[in-house]
């Protein structure tokens, strides 16, 4: 004879699972919105944080070009040496002139780079990309490939 003993087991009840989930509803809410503002302000903080590193680099890059200018413009060869060699090719007026013109157009980069507006260059980009959208994604394309090629070198 069988015993069904059926008082042993207690199966949960739904009041049981209401309060339990509720408990568990409440202290999930707590650490849900301390863990979002947690995330929130380290995300704030990250994208503060990118955002000045990128309002310096056109300044790293107006000093990179002004270095570079100035370097060619230093590099001036000396007058002595054989007659045939590279020296010679570098004392070359022509040579010289497109050094020069090159220091100066780095120059004038550097300069344009500290004194533009970027956010007005930003919507002219912007304005030019929603009026022209094929030709804008023409010239990106192009660009792209050419830095492809001058990067693979």
């Amino acid at each position: 004879m069988e015993e069904n003993n059926h008082e042993e087991t207690r199966p949960n009840t739904g009041s049981e699972q209401t309060s339990f989930g509720g408990q568990l509803k409440s202290t999930d809410d707590k650490s849900t919105a301390a863990g979002e503002g947690g995330v929130t302000d380290r995300v704030k903080s990250v994208a503060s944080s990118v955002k000045g590193k990128a309002a310096a680099i056109p300044s790293m890059i107006a000093d990179g070009l002004e270095a570079g200018a100035e370097a060619l413009r230093q590099r001036r060869p000396s007058t002595s040496g054989a007659q045939g060699s590279a020296l010679t090719i570098t004392n070359d007026p022509s040579i010289a002139a497109v050094t020069d013109t090159l220091a100066t157009g780095m120059q004038s980069s550097a300069e344009w780079l500290r004194d533009a507006d970027l956010e007005k260059l930003k919507q002219g980009v912007e304005k030019q990309v929603k009026e022209h959208p094929a030709r804008s994604l023409l010239v990106a394309l192009g660009a792209g490939y050419l830095i492809g090629k001058a990067l693979r070198r």
